[in-house]
């Protein structure tokens, strides 16, 4: 007896499919034999019941045409040797057919219950069974599998089970078995039940085998170099081997020609190899000289080679890509003349191929010597592939290929078109001539959409009168069947569309879509039950029947195994989440265009993180670790495969908190946010969730894998970021932060391996926020560079050391050392200060050694020489100008047209003729803030305010010299070197080219809005009529002494009219004018100045605004934070009755021009450093004075006296009189 036990299943039916939800199936057997003959009625009853049944069979029709000679045609071989025209077979006593397969003379027939039967010549065992002729016969050693897809070779077969086993039978001369010997049965191919094949594709004596996590396997004969394996070689291979070159990318299909193969990626890539004699590769040549061509077959995808999955090594392996000529290819190589095409389907015949794209268009190339291409011409061979003429302005949705002729199926027509040989009557025209264009196949075919218009009679027999509508052709061989629909009005039937991709069908790749996130989330099935069946796929080979059991060991795969698969490959990674959209779609895919949809790719991954057990979770971490990451390669053979690393990019797997988390449920509030939803009610760090005790683990992976790709898959990365959501880049460099943060903050490591490991850590990470920094700077919404800022840094090292030691090997050019300070993004702008103030104090050392130095030699030799030989300033430690007030300006650029240039690097000293001030910073501060004053006054004429934004730039037509410009950056850099605040009102376009950037239009709104502004809306409008409207050429006008001056932009710019065209290159030429020509020779003379004082190392440390923010400060004051920041002295403190007083005149009764006034009065300068106030702490103290005095400030010191005043009103009085005396200096 036979026991079959199904517990807990729960159908929901809707409409014309059905699913199945939270069921699990527990099969119990009496014996061992009833596991081998299992009775599938009750799942069948289920399945095909009137609720979810396909279209009655009553109205299908099977029609087949060509050589029947050994019975392929299902005919008995006396009946006849061919058929002339289609011709309808007698199959009602077989269940649906669902794909129909040809081999030379023999075919192989799948039905919906997974039943495999066969007819035609059997001389190699190639039917599965004992018969041979025109009666159809099962196969019988596979009736207990259900089978989910078949193919055919020349003269074997194989045929792939609902658990993805593969079992082959037929010829087996070269191994094409996956076996080796001359056994010929139906037998189980035992090296690849470890994987999930999902494809297979036959040749004459070469198999193609793709499993569900896109690996492609290859066996049989290599003559040619049809494996792909890097050589060829008389031996054939009968154990699989994995061709590696291939490994990470997207497969969509493969299919095995005669003695050539091809690989079709999701994205429309086509990669071939194998024999080319003919140009069926489609490389542009075939049959020249290797010398030719030998750069054109090199694949940029690491190492070629295979690997076997037994591990066994293959014998007279000879290594040799390009053969003694280039008719045989032995590698993948991508086919560039297809590029752009969106190749969605491809059939190969002996020697030529045919690819179908998505807009439905049919290119072929290769053997074109009986017009099997379509071209109206016989030809030996056409190595470019060449888009058929005739199909111009219909859309192609079926093509299919037999030995040498072609056919394409027209549904809008309903016309099926044949062309090429036609000796055994293959192309169903009612006779056996070649055909060397597409032309009609015989028969009353009809499109779903019957009228007047689009019915197709062509030449019909009595026999076959009433209209059909064809669903699907199958060829092979010298013959041809097609399965059709008879016509009822009413009904609307469409063809199926080879161009369509199913995802979820058993014949794909394994992704994550939708359907797969909704199946995890309905159920985690211990066996997984069928997906929905549609009333309109009975006849799809791309939809086949995907329910089945098996009796083998292999258990069908559960829901949650294919999630993990897909994180075990990065092929299914790289075709998970993808754009379908125009115009991103992912057949767009460049070097722009990434093509993955971030925003599903983020939402669906932390859906499954969620949903998964923390068992499953800490698995599937496991498998990308140790599959993906681990081991990542330095180059890919596609750029499609670089869109799994885009994919996990935005995964919930990077994230990583800033310090430990205790309690799961709970994320320390100190740590960064780095979600990219608010309020969700699940954990945010699935890595931690899932019990690893170290939160970065994938992060650390994933930086190491992007960090040691090639220059050139490292640069498409960089601009696929580029593109990436603001958000989510944002998303990334936080989570690199908090690693870093979170390695600093662990234990220090005692051992040096240990040591060397987490400094590793931390340098992998810091490249790849160098990678995301550099991104930034190039995004059209970048973050800002805050976010790169780690501030717990200054907490962990000792950063003055560490720059120090970092100064020290740059200047002895030595070996390098791990350095912080060779990521200057993640240092703040105070870190930056304190460098550069670190690097200018050494500079001053160095200088006033010398000078020392040079005063001991002095002393040393004038008893013998004199002292009129030596120049005293070279002796001083100190660089001292001395000026007048009334002559500031003149007195400065004649003190420093003739220093030494070695002068400018020592201490600063400013002594103001008659007044008694000693130097100690006071005065300094004073001097620059009149010199800027006055020299950056536009009346000089040597810069030009821009009365909207009141800044400065250089002026067109300035008369003086480069020397006075060279005494100006003098001057600025002076400032900086002595930590000087000064007004500098140039726009961040000066600091940008200090850097060595380029200013762009940016830059030009800021210093110019409303030139600015007009450019902008320049390049916004969109109107063919923008010469009428804005009628401009590549020329600006500019005031030159009261006349207009018009300069060219470019030559002859006064003739050429801006148009939609060369907009943007007139925007690009003005903004090149303001910031680059117009300044050229009086900016390079401050540029010389000022780096001759500030050339140092540091400088580069710093991006544009936080180097404006260093010498102009910050206006931007928070008056809280300098109360914080006093310090008070004698009987003062900060609940002194007086201090309460000042406070609250300063904070609250003062204006904000008097307090600035106040800072100007006490420290000099009205501006605040980069580090805030805590750069500026003042101090005040009581004087023995009364109610008579005024406060007095000491600006050296930043110390304020401030007399003990008996009331708040005389404090305010006295005080608003002080701070009105801001010139001049005395002795007190």
């Amino acid at each position: 007896m036979r026991s079959f036990l199904i517990n807990s299943v729960v159908y929901r039916i809707f409409r014309r499919n059905f699913t199945l939800s939270s069921a699990y199936l527990d099969l119990t057997f009496t014996s061992a034999d009833e596991r081998i003959s299992l009775n599938f009625t009750f799942i069948t009853n289920v399945l095909l019941s009137k609720d979810t049944l396909m279209v009655s069979s009553a109205t299908e029709e099977l029609f087949a045409w060509g050589s029947c000679e050994e019975g392929q045609l299902t005919l008995d071989k006396n009946d006849a040797y061919q058929i002339l025209i289609p011709k309808a077979l007698d199959v009602r006593n077989l269940p649906t057919l669902i794909q129909i397969t040809c081999g030379y003379t023999h075919t192989v027939f799948l039905t919906i219950d997974g039943e495999v039967y066969s007819c035609g010549c059997n001389e190699f065992q190639q039917l599965g069974h004992g018969q041979s002729g025109g009666q159809l016969a099962k196969v019988v050693a596979l009736e207990h599998y259900r089978i989910i897809s078949v193919a055919c070779g020349a003269y074997h077969n194989a045929a792939i089970t609902y658990n993805g086993l593969l079992f082959t039978w037929g010829c087996n001369s070269n191994g094409q078995l996956g076996r080796e010997g001359d056994d010929t049965g139906v037998k189980l191919v035992r090296a690849l039940s470890d994987h999930k094949v999902v494809q297979v594709s036959l040749g004459v004596e070469h198999t193609l085998v793709l499993t569900d996590t896109a690996r492609v396997f290859a066996f049989g004969s290599n003559l040619k170099g049809q494996l792909g394996l890097g050589y060829s070689s008389e031996q054939s291979v009968s154990i699989p081997q994995q061709i590696l070159c291939l490994s990470g990318l997207p497969v969509r299909r493969i299919v095995a020609g005669g003695w050539h193969s091809f690989v079709l990626t999701v994205s429309g890539s086509l990669y071939a190899w194998g024999s080319n004699n003919y140009g069926q590769l489609g490389l542009s040549y075939f049959g020249s000289s290797p010398n030719d061509h030998q750069n054109e077959l090199t694949l940029k995808c690491g190492s070629v080679g295979s690997t076997s999955v037994d591990d066994e090594q293959s014998k007279n392996r000879p290594f040799s890509p390009l053969d003694t000529s280039l008719s045989n290819v032995s590698i993948p190589t991508f086919v560039k003349t297809l590029r752009g095409c969106e190749v969605v389907y491809l059939a190969c015949g002996e020697t030529h191929t045919v690819a179908l794209t998505r807009d439905g268009g049919v290119f072929t190339f290769g053997a074109g010597r009986y017009g099997q291409l379509g071209h109206n011409e016989s030809t030996i061979g056409i190595s470019v592939p060449r888009k058929i003429t005739e199909f111009m302005g219909n859309v192609v949705t079926q093509i299919a290929c037999g030995r040498f002729h072609t056919l394409a199926l027209v549904p809008k027509t309903g016309r099926l078109f044949a062309f090429g040989q036609g000796t055994n009557a293959q192309l169903g025209m009612g006779d056996t001539k070649n055909r060397l264009l597409p032309c009609p196949v015989k028969g009353h075919w009809v499109s779903s959409h019957k009228s007047s218009s689009n019915e197709s009679t062509v030449g019909t027999d009595s026999s076959s009168s009433k209209p059909y509508i064809i669903r699907r052709i199958f060829s092979g061989g010298d013959h041809t069947y097609l399965l059709a629909q008879m016509y009822q009005a009413g009904e609307t039937v469409d063809p199926d569309d080879l161009r369509n991709w199913n995802r979820s069908s058993l014949q794909s790749i394994l992704t994550i879509c939708p359907e797969i996130v909704e199946q995890l989330r309905n159920a985690h099935t211990a066996l997984a039950l069928p997906p929905p069946i549609s009333r309109s796929i009975s006849l799809s080979s791309s939809r086949p029947l995907t329910s089945s059991l098996s009796s083998t060991s292999n258990e069908p795969m559960t829901i949650v195994s294919k999630v993990e698969s897909v994180f075990s490959s990065l092929g299914c990674l790289s075709a998970s989440c993808l754009e379908e959209k125009e115009p991103n779609s992912h057949f767009k895919t460049d070097r722009e265009e990434h093509g993955v949809d971030l925003d599903l790719a983020c939402k669906l991954q932390s859906q499954i993180f969620h949903i998964l057990p923390k068992r499953d979770l800490k698995r599937l971490i496991n498998k990308l670790l140790d599959n993906v990451l681990s081991t990542s390669r330095l180059n890919y053979p596609s750029i499609e495969c670089l869109r799994g690393l885009m994919f996990l990019s935005v995964s919930d797997l990077l994230n990583m908190p800033r310090k430990p988390i205790m309690d799961e449920a709970v994320s320390d509030v100190n740590n960064i946010d780095i979600t990219s939803e608010k309020n969700t009610n699940f954990e945010p760090y699935p890595v931690l969730s899932s019990g690893f005790s170290t939160p970065g683990l994938v992060l650390n992976a994933y930086s190491v894998a992007i960090n040691r790709l090639d220059p050139a898959p490292s640069k498409i990365l960089d601009r696929w970021f580029t593109k990436m959501q603001p958000r989510y880049l944002k998303k990334l460099v936080l989570n690199l932060n908090n690693l870093i943060s979170y390695i600093l903050d662990m234990e220090p490591a005692s051992a040096y391996s240990q040591r060397k490991l987490k400094e590793e850590s931390i340098r992998q990470a810091l490249e790849f926020m160098k990678r995301l920094h550099r991104v930034n700077e190039n995004h059209p919404n970048p973050i800002s560079y805050n976010t790169f800022y780690l501030t717990s840094l200054k907490d962990k090292i000792n950063i003055g050391s560490a720059f120090v030691n970092w100064l020290q090997e740059c200047n002895s050019g030595g070996m390098r050392f791990f350095s912080f300070c060779d990521y200057p993004f993640v240092f703040d702008a105070a870190s930056k200060a304190e460098m550069l103030n670190i690097e200018a104090r050494l500079t001053m050392q160095q200088a006033m050694s010398q000078a020392q130095q040079s005063a001991i030699f002095q002393s040393l030799l004038s008893p013998f020489i004199g002292t009129r030989m030596y120049d005293g300033s070279t002796s001083s430690p100190y660089f001292t100008i001395i000026v007048r007030r009334d002559n500031i300006l003149q007195d400065t650029l004649s003190n420093l047209t003739m220093a030494n240039p070695a002068d400018f690097k020592k201490l600063l000293r400013v002594k103001f003729e008659n007044e008694e001030a000693v130097d100690e910073g006071g005065v300094m501060k004073e001097f620059f803030l009149l010199v800027m004053r006055d020299l950056l006054n536009p009346v000089y004429g040597m810069f030009r305010c821009y009365p909207e934004s009141r800044m400065l730039w250089f002026s067109e037509s300035t008369m003086e010299s480069e020397n006075v410009f060279l005494m100006v950056g003098i001057l600025c850099g002076l400032a900086i070197y002595n930590s000087i605040i000064v007004d500098l009102s140039f726009p961040l376009a000066m600091f940008r080219k200090l850097l060595g950037e380029t200013p762009g239009l940016d830059d030009l709104k800021e210093l110019d809005p409303i030139v600015g502004r007009s450019l902008q809306e320049l390049l916004d409008y969109d109107n063919a009529d923008l010469a009428d409207v804005f009628c401009l050429n590549f020329t600006v006008t500019i005031d030159y002494f009261g006349m207009n001056k018009i300069i060219p932009l470019m030559e002859d710019g006064e003739n050429i009219i801006v148009t939609q065209e060369n907009k943007s290159l007139y925007v690009e030429k003005y903004v090149e004018y303001v910031f680059q020509k117009s300044c050229e020779t009086p900016y390079k003379a401050f540029e010389k100045g000022f780096l001759q004082v500030c050339g140092g190392y540091s400088l580069k440390l710093f991006q544009p605004s936080e180097l404006q923010s260093l010498v102009v400060g910050s206006e931007v004051v928070n008056w809280d934070e300098l109360r914080q920041n006093t310090t008070y002295q004698g009987i003062y403190w900060d609940r002194h009755q007086v201090i309460i007083w000042f406070w609250d005149v300063l904070l609250y009764d003062f204006t904000i021009e008097e307090k600035k006034k106040f800072l100007r009065f006490l420290t000099g300068c009205d501006r605040v450093p980069i580090v805030g106030f805590s750069g500026v702490k003042i101090t005040i103290q009581p004087n023995n004075s009364g109610d008579d005095f005024l406060p007095v400030a000491h600006t050296c010191a930043n110390l304020l006296d401030l007399p003990q005043y008996s009331c708040k009103e005389i404090l305010a009085k006295k005080l608003s009189l002080a701070i009105q005396q801001t010139e001049g200096f005395g002795l007190v």
